[in-house]
């Protein structure tokens, strides 16, 4: 389900979760909420230094602020995930008891994947799924005149925490990535898992029609590898549209398979979404793998605020 976002759609005195990031698009949500205002706010900061990355914290906190209330930073360091979440689930969680029964509204676009997957998880764990909104705003378009990946090197492959253990090896492995602009990046993930099969997620439509193909050019090495007939093609956005192409690539939710199941999500974060979707319902649930890069193309991050989805509601 995707859904243009409107800002009257959302629901009044929800806790916000968001983030600040050095890319415009972070501010989206605050600079399109019209007069809808949450009930309380809690702000996730990462921990890289970045002069943009802190004009833009202090944007949205005043943009979020009511009267004497400001939202609540979360300092979180990204190269140690999950004792860093862990640092946070106090704070997570006497926010959500002030919600009381109210709605939750998770803004996704900035979060990084590994961390996006953790939160929902976390969430889900405590029955809150039922009351959470996700929504997203895409970028406008990247600072790129010819085709260069998203980062370069691959530092370590880890599971995300809080899924499945390491696959089962009595069984052959089949791996799914999501394919983003991360070129080399997502070939060494192949190269270390050493898959016996490979699904190659590629984003079709992507968020703009002229980007038709760039995934494709900046992972050509993999796909000439791997070959053209291993590619599941699914919209940029849409998480429903990655569910389906994740029971293409390994079957419905509730079959358990000859084969042991990984996912790599170097995707869109809508298709992250899609990924814990299929995940949560699952009788024999993929192992989640996180490649971290050696560093990130800061020449290649985006610029401006594209449109804006809902991506998620309750039932």
């Amino acid at each position: 389900m995707k859904k243009h976002l409107s800002p009257a759609m959302l629901p009044n005195g929800a806790l916000l979760i968001s983030c600040s990031s050095h890319e415009e698009r972070c501010e989206g949500l605050a600079r399109r909420k019209g007069i809808w205002q949450p009930g309380s706010v809690v702000l996730f900061h990462y921990d890289d230094e970045n002069r943009k990355r802190e004009e833009r914290h202090e944007f949205l906190t005043k943009a979020f602020s009511t009267g004497s209330r400001r939202p609540v930073d979360l300092p979180f360091v990204e190269r140690n995930a999950a004792a860093s979440f862990h640092a946070n689930m106090q704070v997570l969680d006497a926010a959500i008891r002030d919600t009381g029964s109210g709605s939750i509204v998770l803004d996704i676009s900035v979060l990084t994947k590994r961390h996006l997957l953790m939160i929902l998880h976390w969430l889900d764990d405590r029955d809150l799924w039922d009351r959470l909104w996700i929504v997203y705003c895409e970028p406008g378009d990247y600072v790129v005149t010819e085709y260069v990946p998203l980062s370069f090197g691959i530092a370590n492959i880890d599971q995300i925490p809080g899924f499945s253990a390491s696959p089962d090896m009595s069984r052959a492995l089949r791996l799914a990535i999501f394919l983003g602009y991360e070129g080399d990046r997502a070939l060494a993930t192949y190269e270390s898992i050493q898959p016996m099969e490979t699904r190659l997620v590629i984003p079709d439509p992507p968020y703009r029609p002229e980007w038709n193909g760039r995934t494709e050019a900046l992972n050509r090495d993999l796909i000439k590898l791997v070959g053209e007939g291993s590619i599941v093609r699914v919209d940029a956005v849409d998480p429903e549209s990655s569910l389906a192409g994740l029971r293409e690539c390994f079957g419905p939710e509730a079959l358990r398979t000859v084969y042991s199941k990984v996912v790599c999500p170097l995707g869109t974060k809508p298709q992250a979404v899609g990924i814990y979707m299929y995940v949560r319902a699952c009788t024999d649930p993929p192992a989640l793998v996180y490649a971290s890069p050696l560093r990130h193309n800061h020449a290649f991050y985006s610029r401006g605020i594209g449109e804006s989805w809902i991506l998620k509601e309750p039932l």
